[in-house]
């Protein structure tokens, strides 16, 4: 049986992680025999339909979101529903202000693509640029990770400049 998940953000057929994005899930289509469609929906086209049309999301790298609101919504029902929800770069940052604002009560958690200046930032600009840059990665020796590279090590691109910021240990108590 074919199945569907949405991978939600603003597709730019000229922004290499969007492109990585989808060739990401067509490898892991052949390499694991599986048959599942990834197919980009914006998220100003998010609405109560998307979990009937769709197995899981993908949060995409790419942000800002044309709507915040609505990509925090789909990261929200995913996690209460039990439905498979993965976010990689700009996406992952989005799961962290959707737990800092449902889960531990920060109402007020910003992002600073959308407002540098807001009271609760969890994601901040980072203070030294990665974007363009390569850096090696290290992995377990005995990792899923390392058995996918064939290597404990690699060099990647970053295309990010946007981290999470350091937590206290206070904000949950």
């Amino acid at each position: 049986m074919k199945r569907s998940i949405a991978i939600i953000g603003e597709y730019s057929p000229s922004f290499p992680p969007h492109i990585s994005t989808s060739l990401a899930i067509r490898h892991s289509c052949s390499a694991s025999e599986l048959d599942i469609d990834g197919i980009w929906v914006s998220t100003e086209e998010i609405d109560q339909t998307l979990f009937e049309r769709f197995s899981g999301i993908w949060v995409a790298p790419g942000s800002p979101y044309k709507n915040m609101d609505k990509t925090l919504w789909a990261i929200r029902y995913a996690r209460e529903n039990g439905v498979a929800c993965f976010g990689t770069c700009g996406g992952f940052q989005h799961m962290i202000i959707e737990y800092a604002r449902n889960v531990l009560g920060f109402i007020d958690a910003g992002h600073a693509e959308y407002d540098a200046d807001a009271s609760n930032l969890f994601i901040s600009q980072l203070t030294c640029a990665l974007s363009g840059r390569e850096m090696e990665l290290t992995f377990s020796a005995r990792s899923r990770v390392a058995e996918i590279y064939g290597a404990t090590s690699a060099t990647e691109e970053y295309y990010c400049n946007f981290g999470v910021i350091r937590f206290s240990r206070s904000w949950f108590n």
